[in-house]
């Protein structure tokens, strides 16, 4: 595919909307990933992947002023109209593992919370998180430049319902019709917000890569519930190694914000310095690989023994493997739009670097 092309991928990915498991956009966006694959003639297999639905009606507001709020996921369940609310400032770590947030509203003695999240831009981060229930109390998360406004206001009131209900989210698998030890292409499909960086580059990589690798078995797999600890490539993996079935040839994971970039200081683009790729592969395997990389301008990690993102389940399956990860100052926030976060020049020298270093990592198995 040619740079533009990749590009309305990623526009048609974030126009879905927002990207939670088990919502309507989820549904469309895996009708729409179906319809791809179908033209690239592979055949598909949906697999429900259940689980707790946190679902919630809320309003925040400052002096009567709305205040646009996210609610910390299964923190609490129930309903509470209040304003008893305590506002605290705290660091989201880019919606990784190791933010605070928990301990924040164990420390909290009114009856609600919000949490404005520290962001360079001010904006609202959103967090992982396990789709169960935490027994904590109502807490909201709001952007780090509504902190000040609703520190000083008179008045904050929180209504906040919220209830768990069982739902559905989608791992959808692909194939061709060639015999032989399959190649796993894999991504996620859902986020907390239009995650055109951390979701849609990667789609539009992975369907470059089936296009590119077509001469050759394929399995391929998007799965659903990545915000909530990867719930869906969790009961995958599970069920694969229930099954024993065939291992995969290798498995090539294309993770968060493959292809972001930002803008320099002459106008141009370029890819932001926190990509990573990572592999099992050592020796002259990995000197291939990264050579392919440099290009693209990721951190090269090679012989590695811990992995991130779904890589982390997918390394169970034991065989050689290729993962890309990543974050940008958008990632996990309402900004992460294609018009700020990507281009076709940088989705082209990615899915190009990725393809060559898929390449190297097969000649060396």
């Amino acid at each position: 595919m040619n740079g533009e092309e990749l590009r309305h991928i990623v526009e048609t990915y974030e126009g879905f909307g927002i990207h939670r498991a088990g919502t309507e956009v989820d549904r469309a966006v895996v009708d729409w990933m179906e319809g791809h694959f179908a033209a690239l003639a592979l055949s598909t297999t949906r697999l429900d992947a259940p689980f707790d639905r946190y679902v919630t009606d809320s309003t925040l507001t400052a002096d009567g002023v709305e205040i646009d709020h996210l609610p910390f996921f299964y923190e609490w369940t129930g309903s509470i109209d209040t304003t008893d609310v305590e506002v605290v400032l705290a660091d989201a770590r880019a919606g990784g593992r190791d933010h605070d947030l928990d301990h924040t509203t164990d420390t909290a003695a009114t009856a609600a919370m919000v949490i404005a999240t520290e962001h360079p831009d001010g904006s609202l981060v959103a967090v992982n998180r396990e789709a169960r229930p935490h027994d904590g109390r109502p807490t909201v998360l709001v952007a780090g430049r509504d902190h000040a406004r609703l520190n000083t206001a008179d008045t904050v009131r929180l209504r906040l319902d919220a209830r768990i209900e069982p739902a559905i989210t989608t791992n959808l698998e692909a194939r061709n019709d060639l015999e032989g030890p399959q190649l796993l292409i894999t991504t996620p499909l859902t986020g907390w917000f239009g995650c055109a960086g951390e979701r849609g580059t990667g789609v539009a990589v992975l369907l470059d890569l089936v296009e590119r690798f077509a001469d050759r078995p394929l399995l391929v797999l998007t799965t659903g519930g990545h915000e909530l600890d990867y719930l869906g490539v969790r009961q995958w993996v599970a069920a694969r190694r229930t099954e024993h079935g065939e291992r995969p040839v290798a498995v090539i994971h294309v993770g968060a914000s493959i292809a972001v970039d930002e803008p320099a200081d002459d106008g141009s683009r370029h890819l932001i310095p926190t990509r990573l790729a990572m592999t099992d592969a050592g020796g002259e395997s990995a000197e291939r690989i990264g050579a392919a990389l440099e290009p693209a301008a990721f951190i090269f990690r090679p012989e590695t023994e811990s992995w991130l993102g779904e890589s982390e389940v997918f390394c169970d399956l034991d065989v050689p493997m290729l993962s890309f990860t990543g974050s940008g100052v958008a990632f996990h926030t309402p900004a992460d739009t294609t018009a700020q976060v990507t281009s076709a020049a940088s989705l082209t020298l990615v899915a190009d670097a990725v393809a060559n270093a898929v390449d190297a990592l097969l000649d060396g198995i």
